[in-house]
């Protein structure tokens, strides 16, 4: 079954938002170009980037590489995680089912849309960590 749009959009949110936690990072510092130029230049060498043709099209056509990666806030459907821009860090907070602090790695990346394995969050994360602190 295809993956809506919203719904791909929300995955890749999500799924760095996973990857993040897996490299305990829990806050990034505002930087928005640096932010946009690490996770667009990770993305383009993702693996697994073409489960998510929308985001690819989103970020050819000049979608910010740190709106795609925050696309999932609080508001938004999604199970796992979700991102709070609105200080000077952006932050990633679990829902409800990770309150006790404790994240089943293997078990959210089985929640999020488009059948990406926790190391291939992790893989994304670690890709655009090593270009944000350049």
């Amino acid at each position: 079954m295809a993956i809506t749009p919203s719904r791909q959009r929300n995955a890749v949110s999500e799924g760095m938002a996973l990857g993040l936690i897996m490299c305990d990072r829990f806050t990034l510092s505002w930087d928005k170009v640096a932010i946009d130029l690490s996770f667009e230049g990770a993305w383009r060498s993702w693996e697994y980037r073409h489960r998510f043709s929308q985001v690819d099209t989103d970020i050819r056509h000049g979608s910010d590489g740190v709106r795609v990666m925050t696309r999932a806030d609080e508001g938004k459907h999604t199970f796992n995680f979700y991102w709070d821009t609105s200080g000077r860090e952006i932050a990633i907070y679990p829902r409800n089912v990770w309150s006790d602090g404790k994240v089943d790695v293997d078990q959210a990346a089985e929640w999020i849309d488009g059948g990406v394995p926790a190391k291939g969050w992790r893989e994304l994360a670690t890709d655009f960590l090593r270009r944000l602190e350049k």
